[in-house]
C-alpha cells in the first residue's frame, strides 16, 4: 500500500482552525473565505480516510486522531519556516559589500577583468577594494576575502589553490643588446622583498651585475623595466603581457609561491561571499597559462577586452 502524500497546505488549514478556533476565524488569518477551508479540511479527511474534526452546531472539534497529528504538522510548519527564512536569508546575502584585499599588479592584470564581469550580473553587491603586499587578518575580519601568492596560508581560514605564480627574467630589446655588448653597463632591478643581498636570480644568472634599484613594488619595478633602465625577474603574467619585454634568453622560468583564493572559516557559507568566490576562481583559471608562464609573449595574441591594465 502507497503512503499518504500529505500536501502541507492542506495541513495549514488544519493548524489555522485549531488556533483560530472556528472555521470563520481561521479563514480570515490566512485570507480566504471559509468554504475554502472546509474544502480543504474534507479533501484532506478523505485522503487520510479517517475525520479530523467532529462538526457541530457549536463548532468543530478536533478528533483525537486529530490531536496525535498535531505535532507532527507542527513540526512540518516550522520546518517549511526555517526553509523559508534559509531562502530569504540567502537572497539577501547577495547584496551588501564585499572587502578583498590583493596586490595591486594582480588586481589590475588578472582579477580586473573578471571582477568587471561579476558586478554586472550582481549588481546589489558592492566591492571595497584593499591593495597592498601587507596580509590581512582574515580572523579579525579585516578582509572577507583574499587573493594572495603564497605557500603556507594562516590558520583558520579556508581556501582554495588555484595554480602558482610563474617567475621570468625580463628586459627591453635595447638592454639586452646593450648587455652582451658590454655587462658592466647593464643594472639589475631587485625587489625589496628579495632581501637585503643581492637576489637568487641575480647570484645564479648575473653575479656580476650591478644592483641598482631596489623597489618595494612590483608595479614599480615592472614600469622601470620596461622603460629600459635594466634587467628584473618578473611575474610572467606581467613580462609576457608587455610588447615592450622580452624574455631573457636562455633562462629557466621559476616557478614561483602558489596562488590562493582565502576566506575565514566563518564565512565559508555566506552567499554573497560564496559565489563571488566560485565566480573569481573560474575567471582566473583561464589566465592560468598566463601565470604558470605557459605564454612567453603572450601580448601578440592576448584578447583586448582582457588584457587588464594598458601596458603602453
Amino acid at each position: 500500500m502507497q503512503p499518504h502524500l500529505i500536501d502541507w497546505n492542506d495541513l495549514r488549514y488544519c493548524l489555522a482552525i485549531v488556533e483560530a478556533g472556528t472555521v470563520t476565524a481561521a479563514a480570515k488569518a490566512l485570507g480566504v473565505n471559509h468554504t475554502t477551508v472546509s474544502r480543504r479540511i474534507s479533501a484532506l479527511e478523505s485522503q487520510l480516510g479517517a475525520p479530523l474534526f467532529d462538526r457541530s452546531n457549536s463548532g468543530w472539534v478536533i478528533t483525537p486522531l486529530g490531536e496525535t497529528i498535531l505535532p507532527e504538522a507542527y513540526r512540518m510548519r516550522d520546518s517549511a519556516q526555517t526553509i523559508s527564512r534559509l531562502v530569504t536569508a540567502d537572497r539577501k546575502e547577495l547584496s551588501g559589500t564585499i572587502r578583498v584585499t590583493t596586490i595591486d599588479s594582480f588586481m589590475q592584470r588578472t582579477i580586473g577583468p573578471g571582477l568587471k564581469e561579476f558586478m554586472e550580473q550582481y549588481p546589489d553587491i558592492d566591492i571595497e577594494l584593499i591593495l597592498g603586499d601587507e596580509v590581512l587578518d582574515l580572523a579579525s575580519h579585516d578582509a572577507d576575502i583574499a587573493f594572495r601568492g603564497t605557500d603556507t596560508p594562516p590558520p583558520n581560514v579556508v581556501g582554495t589553490r588555484i595554480g602558482y605564480f610563474a617567475l621570468g627574467i625580463y628586459c627591453t630589446p635595447e638592454i639586452y643588446e646593450r648587455y652582451l655588448a658590454e655587462p658592466s653597463a647593464v643594472s639589475g632591478i631587485a625587489f625589496r622583498g628579495d632581501g637585503r643581498t643581492k637576489p637568487d636570480w641575480m647570484q645564479q644568472h648575473f653575479p656580476k651585475l650591478r644592483q641598482r634599484y631596489r623597489v618595494s613594488s612590483l608595479n614599480v619595478q615592472y614600469d622601470l623595466t620596461r622603460h629600459g633602465l635594466g634587467i628584473a625577474q618578473l611575474p610572467c603574467a606581467m613580462g609576457d603581457n608587455s610588447h615592450r619585454l622580452m624574455r631573457f634568453p636562455g633562462l629557466p622560468i621559476a616557478k614561483g609561491p602558489g596562488l590562493w583564493v582565502l576566506s575565514h572559516i566563518d564565512l565559508r557559507t555566506t552567499a554573497r561571499i560564496r559565489i563571488f568566490r566560485d565566480f573569481m576562481v573560474h575567471a582566473i583559471e583561464q589566465r592560468l597559462p598566463l601565470l604558470e608562464g605557459h605564454c612567453e609573449n603572450y601580448w601578440q595574441s592576448r584578447p583586448r577586452a582582457a588584457t587588464g591594465k594598458d601596458e603602453d
